[in-house]
């Protein structure tokens, strides 16, 4: 255990020198800690999202939001959900008795990728109203709930 604590204070006083002291012992291990540490990392990223988005899946996903009035990127379809996000979010959208256009992500990892991107939100399912983006399964619930997302459905029907 000691040693442990000993290695994350080594690599860590690598960035931050005064933030841990390394713990007293004896052990050959420990003499080594006035010793510079030069470690060299890459930039840390929360996954593969974050990779840029080419202009012509920009241009699909925007041609997409304008076209359709309420537009679900979602995985799978809205008859056969691959996920109980997906899943919850068609169920909210069918309780308004509105035709509505999904994409499956699921069939396109550019769109998949890119969507999240295009949005600045990770996860799917992701709902477009009338070209705005709303959010999320938990954001329709707590819009559904509150009535906000059956208001904004009512402006969308009247645009179809």
């Amino acid at each position: 255990m000691n040693r442990l604590l000993f290695l994350t204070t080594v690599i860590s006083s690598a960035s931050c020198s005064s933030a841990f002291v390394a713990p007293t012992g004896t052990s050959a291990l420990s003499k080594s800690t006035s010793q510079s540490v030069n470690l060299s990392f890459p930039p840390l990223r929360m996954s593969d999202d974050e990779v840029g988005l080419s202009s012509a899946t920009q241009e699909r996903i925007q041609k997409l939001v304008d076209e359709n009035p309420v537009l679900l990127f979602m995985k799978g379809s809205k008859l056969f959900p691959q996920c109980g996000f997906s899943n919850t979010a068609c169920q909210i959208l069918q309780s308004y008795n509105i035709d509505f256009e999904t994409v499956d992500v699921l069939a396109d990892e550019e769109i998949r990728q890119g969507v999240k991107v295009f949005s600045q939100w990770p996860t799917i399912p992701q709902l477009y109203v009338c070209g705005e983006f709303v959010g999320g399964s938990d954001i329709m619930i707590e819009m559904y709930q509150s009535g906000e997302l059956g208001e904004m459905i009512e402006v969308a029907k009247a645009s179809m």
